[in-house]
């Protein structure tokens, strides 16, 4: 393993345990959209997750591991947020208790929780907060 994929790697287990967590729970909600990719839920969830990750998955690699700059492209959740919310809730264009329901109303909690985080985080990096997250853990741990 190359160091800079060592210093991604020190990056994300360095953060504190519920962030990873939290991190988890975030993914495998996207994730599960490939699960009803034959809904329109699913369909423009597995799409906002993808976009997210486009600008992400490369910035961990140029920035050498997680900064609060990850949090930007979220900003995508917004317009899958206001689609899903209106299916739900305006147009009752799901039916409630279905699978695609309980799914789209998971990705609204947890992707709308996932943006409050990320203003705070958004604003933190624009205040000059740029440091990569978790390595001063990773670092204070390999000199005990």
């Amino acid at each position: 393993m190359t160091s800079k994929w060592r210093r991604i790697w020190a990056s994300l287990t360095g953060l504190p345990l519920w962030v990873r967590l939290w991190l988890v729970v975030l993914a495998l909600t996207n994730m599960s959209s490939l699960a009803f990719l034959d809904t329109d839920s699913g369909r423009w969830t597995a799409v906002a997750f993808a976009a997210v990750g486009v600008f992400n998955m490369p910035m961990v690699y140029i920035q050498g591991g997680l900064t609060r700059l990850l949090s930007v492209p979220h900003v995508i959740w917004i317009s899958l947020l206001i689609h899903l919310i209106q299916r739900l809730f305006v147009d009752h264009a799901i039916a409630p208790g279905s699978d695609e329901y309980v799914f789209a109303a998971a990705v609204v909690a947890v992707n709308g929780t996932s943006l409050l985080f990320d203003v705070l985080e958004s604003w933190r990096w624009l205040a000059g907060r740029r440091e990569i997250l978790g390595l001063h853990k990773a670092r204070r741990d390999t000199v005990r």
